[in-house]
């Protein structure tokens, strides 16, 4: 069901229904002031027949009977009964070829006599009984009759409020059709507009009518998403182009040693250095592969490679063993004078071969850049956080690149004379959110540049 019709058959069901309501409050409300006021037209003729009765002594049956037909019309097919103490019949409107509707018993007039006065319904007739009190006669008195003039009135207004009801519940549904197409029209517009934007047009923008109300909203929602989009589209785009010219530089260069190799006889020694200088660019595609398959892995969802507790004074040790092994001009200056004495302090849920991949790339990073190869490590916990600080004293790195190089395959201007991909530090990045940690540059005066890893224990 589309939205459009939901929303009408909403809106009809909650007008109809508050309708329904209001019109069956109208009709009992008129039912119980109609009968209500029939009951006190009863009650206030029985009261006055039987005090003209046994009040006024000018006035017998006959005189009553005869006031009581002038008045006929006023209450329909009145039937009244005036009885004395001892339950004996001395007024009745009725002739003796009448024929009574009410039913009269010696239960009702006792009840009459308990209660003073009651009222009840016997068929299509009210009746209302009263024990009227003078100080030398007393006399029950029952009177009923049809409200047929109520009743008339009732069923007129039922009439009118069912056929009111009907066309009212037809017009809300019209309407309700009408208003939500208004409703939903800038909805349609924005569904219309975000179908128009094709993967070639991504910078193209849905138009904000109003920023504060809902569609304003979902508008400025959208235009986020097309942003991220757009980003993503950007650095897929710059990461082909990168991965293309990182392989093509070693595979043009092994093409063309073995062109050269193939021109003409050459000596033993001279294959071996060609072959030599083919498998080191052979290693370094296998380098460069290598490295993009572990970027490719480590992403923020894969918590389920989080299964070690790890400590990092530890690790940190063993990636400095590890490095300085395989670069014996590095050095490695650690500091670890803050250290808790709870070892427990040290500890963090992660895997140890993605830190240890981390931490050798923040280190190598630093040798690299620095003027004497040495970079310093310092670890320290806080509460519940580790922070290590990696600090070299190279050239730095310029603020408006500090945003950019945890890209992949992005190297600064002050890098082009260092061999290396660009790949190292966007895996750091993602192996220490992967850590619930984050990674920020801070410059260094009068030079160089620290990389601050926090990691949260929480």
């Amino acid at each position: 069901m589309q939205i459009r019709t939901r929303l009408t058959v909403q809106f009809s069901l909650l007008v109809s229904g508050i309708l329904l309501i209001t019109f069956l409050a109208i009709y009992f409300f008129s039912y119980y002031n109609v009968t209500e006021d029939f009951y006190d037209r009863l009650r206030s003729k029985a009261k006055s027949q039987a005090e003209l009765l046994l009040k006024v002594p000018q006035v017998n049956t006959e005189v009553l009977k005869a006031l009581d037909e002038t008045n006929r019309d006023l209450i329909y097919d009145e039937n009244t009964f005036i009885f004395d103490e001892k339950n004996r019949l001395i007024y009745s409107n009725l002739t003796n070829a009448d024929k009574k509707s009410i039913h009269v018993s010696n239960y009702w007039l006792d009840e009459i006599r308990k209660s003073g006065q009651i009222r009840y319904k016997d068929g299509d007739y009210k009746v209302v009984g009263l024990y009227y009190k003078y100080p030398f006669n007393r006399a029950v008195v029952m009177l009923g009759a049809k409200d047929l003039y109520g009743q008339a009135n009732l069923s007129n207004l039922s009439t009118l409020l069912t056929v009111l009801y009907f066309i009212v519940t037809i017009i809300v549904a019209i309407v309700g059709w009408i208003f939500s197409k208004r409703a939903l029209r800038p909805i349609s517009k924005v569904m219309n507009a975000v179908e128009g934007i094709l993967p070639q047009k991504l910078d193209t923008r849905l138009e904000v009518p109003n920023q504060k109300d809902e569609i304003g909203r979902l508008t400025t929602t959208f235009n986020k998403l097309l942003d991220r989009i757009e980003t993503a589209f950007q650095m897929q785009k710059i990461f082909v182009a990168n991965v293309s010219h990182e392989l093509k530089n070693p595979l043009t260069k092994i093409r063309s040693q073995l062109e050269v190799s193939m021109l003409k006889e050459r000596n033993t020694a001279d294959y071996q250095l060609t072959i030599r200088s083919v498998l080191e660019d052979i290693q370094e595609l296998a380098q460069l592969s290598n490295t993009l398959l572990e970027l490719a892995k480590v992403s923020e969802d894969q918590r389920d490679l989080l299964t070690e507790t790890v400590r990092v004074d530890d690790l940190i040790l063993d990636c400095r063993q590890n490095l300085a092994e395989a670069n014996p001009n590095y050095n490695i200056l650690l500091n670890f004078d803050e250290l808790p004495e709870d070892d427990t302090w040290l500890e963090i849920t992660g895997n140890s071969t993605l830190l240890k991949t981390a931490f050798i790339n923040l280190m190598d990073n630093a040798c690299k850049f620095s003027d004497n190869n040495t970079v310093n490590v310092g670890l320290q916990s806080l509460g519940n956080s580790l922070k290590l600080r990696f600090s070299d004293n190279g050239k730095g790195i310029p603020s408006e690149d500090q945003n950019l190089v945890f890209q992949p395959f992005y190297r600064s201007d002050n890098t082009a004379n260092i061999k290396g991909y660009g790949i190292g530090l966007s895996l750091v990045e993602r192996i220490v959110k992967l850590h619930n940690g984050t990674v920020t540059i801070n410059s260094n005066q009068p030079k160089g540049t620290t990389f601050l890893v926090t990691f949260s224990r929480l």
